[in-house]
């Protein structure tokens, strides 16, 4: 019996010191891969906030149009976004001035119906004497409330402020509309807006998308509006984009389809050379292109594009893109669109087939991903971004590339991030303001006497490591020792007790 006991104390302490060395031994998660952990829960957890099935364009149609937008490009920007939104979408087109009016009431984005869509916006004027704003945003509201989603986008583009007749009326109307901001935004609807000139009440249009989480950018001339189009087609939908480079771009063996806007000087033609030489423009071309063009633009279609390096002439260097459908996706969790002054943001990038993570090295050992950053200042930044593993050292890859961008400047700001292997390029284009940091949202430093009933927050010594160590040690070794102690004196009972029976 006393054996039996001895032998059951030696198992005892045998478990218990292995569990006492162990628990040090755990592995502590690193900050990179916690961030990496925090972004899948955000990304799994977000709710559909300003859900792309409904969207409401409210047009301005003053008188003053006729001044700031002499030859209607507004429409044809309109056009151009009901064009890239897609088919998946509900879209409703109202017109405002001294009232607010229906041109089209929801409806779906079907190319069948493009015809009725494309009526519905040659219908807006520039003959309205007033700009009742806020009555159009309560109309684009409504009609988001009734839908079965209860939420959308709304995109407000006007040239000018809330005129009514008088001060007083502006007054009242102008916290109508604010009063409104915090119920639309609860609703999860967000309002892009696009302040038409700088004679537009700027300040109250980027207000206006501050509150509701939208996105805001000056059109200072009628030939930029088509790219503020596009550029909300990119915040809505996120698509693939391939660079334009050395006035070409790259198609590779994944690419299903291009769509391309090239943006035109005045008299002057697109012309595109494909990988084999053929030259092709508005007036002769394939089957499989589609080709729209305006005086401002040309949007080409091209279905099953050749692969290899294609050529276009461009007349300006800005308001370029080449769309493309593809199963090999460039993707970044980055989706704000107000920042701060001296915030550091963290952007991430990551590249997908057929909907899942590139993970492997031997793929991403080829691929290198940079962010090319354009700000206020004019000052270009080019930035490599760092594999996740590369970072931590110990982590294994979540296939997630990242980069830091301190913000020093007021103003707009675009990223470019560019992933490029041996056999293709991709592109991601994040825009976003940054402004100065409101006084409500600075948070003050609070030096108050640590509460001795609080539990201490644990730092970093080497000095307590280094004696914990120490006494993982010599808890170890005593219970060595006692072990062997344990185990001798076992030994010399079994000795005495055979010596009895012989």
């Amino acid at each position: 019996m006393l054996i039996r006991r001895l032998l059951t104390l030696i198992l005892i302490l045998l478990f218990t010191s292995t569990v006492f060395a162990g628990d040090d031994k755990k592995e502590k998660p690193t900050a990179l891969l916690t961030e990496s952990k925090q972004m899948e829960n955000k990304q799994s957890s977000t709710k559909q906030i300003g859900s792309s099935k409904n969207i409401v364009l409210l047009m301005d149609s003053s008188g003053s149009m006729r001044k700031t937008d002499p030859k209607n490009y507004r429409k044809v920007a309109a056009k151009l976004f009901t064009s890239l939104i897609g088919e998946d979408v509900k879209i409703s087109i109202l017109s405002f001035g001294d009232t607010v009016k229906t041109l089209l009431p929801l409806s779906d984005n079907k190319k069948s119906l493009k015809p009725a869509i494309d009526k519905a916006i040659d219908k807006i004027s520039s003959k309205e004497f007033s700009t009742h704003i806020h009555l159009a945003v309560k109309e684009g509201f409504e009609i988001l409330k009734k839908t079965k989603e209860g939420t959308g986008i709304i995109i407000l583009m006007s040239d000018g402020k809330l005129t009514l007749g008088s001060e007083s009326k502006d007054k009242l109307a102008k916290e109508e509309l604010l009063k409104m901001l915090p119920e639309i935004a609860k609703a999860g609807i967000k309002i892009y807006t696009i302040p038409f000139t700088e004679e537009s009440d700027i300040a109250l249009l980027n207000t206006i998308a501050n509150e509701t989480g939208g996105f805001s950018r000056l059109a200072k001339t009628d030939k930029d509006i088509h790219m503020l189009f596009a550029s909300i087609f990119e915040k809505i939908k996120s698509p693939d984009s391939i660079p334009i480079r050395d006035d070409g771009f790259s198609i590779d063996a994944e690419i299903k389809e291009a769509i391309l806007i090239i943006t035109k000087q005045p008299k002057t033609k697109t012309t595109l050379v494909t990988p084999s030489g053929t030259k092709i423009n508005y007036g002769k071309h394939g089957k499989n292109i589609l080709w729209h063009s305006t005086d401002l633009f040309d949007m080409i279609t091209i279905t099953s594009p050749q692969i290899g390096q294609w050529k276009v002439n461009l007349s300006t260097k800005e308001g370029n893109r080449v769309y493309v459908l593809t199963n090999l996706r460039l993707k970044s969790s980055f989706d704000k669109n107000l920042v701060y002054i001296g915030e550091k943001l963290t952007l991430d990038a990551w590249l997908e087939r057929d909907g899942g993570i590139i993970k492997e090295m031997d793929v991403l050992d080829k691929i290198t991903i940079i962010a090319e950053s354009s700000d206020p200042s004019k000052t270009p930044k080019k930035i490599n971004m760092v594999l996740d593993s590369l970072v931590s050292g110990t982590v294994p890859t979540q296939g997630k590339y990242m980069a830091e961008l301190l913000i020093e400047h007021v103003g707009d700001y675009t990223v470019k991030i560019i992933a490029e292997g041996s056999t293709f390029k991709r592109e991601k284009i994040l825009e976003f303001r940054s402004e100065e940091m409101p006084p409500e949202k600075v948070q003050p430093i609070k030096r108050e006497k640590p509460d001795k009933t609080e539990q201490k927050t644990e730092v970093n010594d080497p000095s307590k490591e280094w004696k914990s160590s120490l006494i993982i040690f010599g808890v170890a070794n005593g219970t060595v020792l006692l072990i062997g102690g344990l185990v001798f004196l076992v030994l010399k009972l079994l000795k005495k007790r055979s010596r009895k029976k012989k």
